[in-house]
């Protein structure tokens, strides 16, 4: 037992998950402060307002977003593994050039749609405006993105760390910054566009540092540059949008919809009582996203390689273990939120932010073991089950959370959101239902449909290669 220990401390896949879990909780850390301090400077229901701006920059970021990022990770880090620096540059440029034309996307639709949306549905223009300008954000922070994606696709997990705590920490000064000088959400909100700026050249920065490491090689400016202009972006989206709809399906429903729903029926302050609620929730949970992400490029190996028996193992460690520390600590959460709250947020904050503590955490706690549920779909290509199942729990819980919500307006959301999340039980249970029927040999074999997927970027990948001579670095 203790040799197994070693053996897993020793692990690469231990080392990348730790240092992806401090970074995460010193990002967590610096939101949590960010959102104290903006409790006292806003009030209520100026920080109401300030999450309802960014409710709505999401939304139309989720709507619109092909969701490439964890399709194009999972396929360089199968290049990689590879050795292939061809295909290696060419899914960094392809991620480049699909996410710019996804941020000008972004302005024009919101320059049209979020000033109205604002003013109709909260009879408030100046919060769609807010969203407007946020909607910059993504396009300043597109260096960042293409960088963070390399370094995870290449396992470069210390980089991705370096990169995400300085922005954050950026992020917090500037948005305080400007809500101290301003005295309003503007501030905030132009503090957080600004915080981009300065996030993408520390990227930069950090990536030149990165090329000259020894590790595996990444492409130039140049490079990246040339191949945005030959990558052939229509045919390299197919996975991506797929998977798009899943995750950002996800996002919607855990973070954009509750937030406008409970602004609309019950006022933008318990927009407040709410996301306090759901940020102090995430700190117990502020392990899932570094093993997921550090989960992504482990698995696409082991499927890369073929190793299904290895492949199993590590999906059986991350859900069991992950889950079971990460409810415990939930529970001792809910626990201290009364004296917490009650100590660090203005005195009117405590009692509503432990109500919808209580409720949020009934379906956190299932979705604690759902770490590595979106890698093992991405890596193994079995992303129609994945839609299928997601569709499915969306055409059971989205009528009950009308139904919450008209039946119990100020908490409904909650409640629905709860119900939402345990249905990530189903996918555990399939996952676990497939991989006994396989009987060990065809687990991760992919469908017809998934197999053609992977074909497709396959290609896409060979064609880039193929435009610049076919040479290796």
């Amino acid at each position: 037992m203790r040799d197994r220990l070693a053996q897993v401390l020793k692990s690469r896949f231990f080392r990348d998950t730790a240092t992806l879990q401090v970074a995460s909780a010193v990002n967590q850390a610096s939101q949590f402060a960010s959102t104290v301090v903006l409790a006292y400077l806003l009030g209520a229901r100026g920080q109401g307002a300030f999450v309802v701006a960014i409710a709505l920059q999401g939304l139309l970021h989720f709507l619109v977003n092909t969701g490439v990022v964890p399709a194009t990770i999972s396929q360089i880090a199968a290049a990689h593994v590879r050795g292939n620096h061809e295909k290696t540059a060419g899914w960094i440029a392809f991620v480049a050039k699909a996410g710019l034309l996804f941020c000008l996307a972004i302005l024009a639709v919101g320059w049209f749609a979020l000033p109205w949306f604002g003013e109709f549905f909260y009879s408030s223009r100046e919060v769609g405006v807010w969203a407007l300008i946020l909607c910059l954000e993504p396009l300043f922070d597109l260096p960042r993105t293409v960088a963070a994606v390399a370094f995870q696709g290449t396992r470069r997990m210390r980089a991705v760390a370096q990169v995400e705590n300085a922005d954050e920490v950026v992020r917090f000064f500037l948005v305080v910054l400007g809500a101290v000088i301003t005295g309003s959400p503007l501030g905030a909100v132009l503090g957080t566009v600004a915080a981009a700026v300065f996030g993408s050249i520390l990227a930069i920065e950090r990536y030149a540092v990165a090329r000259r490491d020894g590790g595996p090689p990444l492409p130039g400016l140049a490079e990246i540059v040339r191949r945005m202009r030959e990558v052939p972006l229509v045919r390299g989206l197919r996975l991506g949008l797929r998977v798009g709809l899943l995750k950002n399906g996800t996002a919607l429903f855990l973070n954009i919809f509750p937030r406008l729903i409970i602004a609309k029926v019950v006022g933008k302050e318990w927009v407040s009582y709410f996301h306090i609620a759901q940020r102090i929730l995430q700190i117990p949970t502020l392990a899932l996203p570094a093993v997921a992400r550090t989960a992504l490029p482990a698995l696409a190996e082991l499927a890369g390689r073929k190793d299904w028996a290895g492949l199993r193992r590590l999906f059986s460690r991350v859900t069991l273990l992950t889950g079971s520390a990460i409810t415990l600590v939930i529970g001792a959460a809910v626990a201290l939120i009364p004296p917490v709250v009650g100590a660090v947020f203005p005195p009117d904050y405590a009692e509503p932010v432990f109500h919808f503590a209580c409720i949020l955490a009934l379906g956190l706690v299932p979705y604690a073991f759902a770490a590595a549920i979106d890698s093992v779909y991405i890596a193994t290509n079995q992303v129609k089950a994945w839609i299928w199942l997601t569709v499915l729990g969306a055409v059971i819980t989205i009528p009950l959370n009308f139904v919450l919500v008209k039946a119990v307006p100020y908490t409904g959301t909650a409640w629905g959101l709860a119900l939402y999340q345990s249905w990530v039980l189903v996918h555990v249970g399939y996952i676990y239902w497939y991989m006994y029927r396989s009987g060990g040999a065809g687990f991760g074999r992919p469908s017809p449909a998934d197999l053609e997927d992977a074909r497709v970027l396959e290609e896409t990948s060979v064609d880039v290669a193929g435009r610049q001579g076919g040479s290796r670095e």
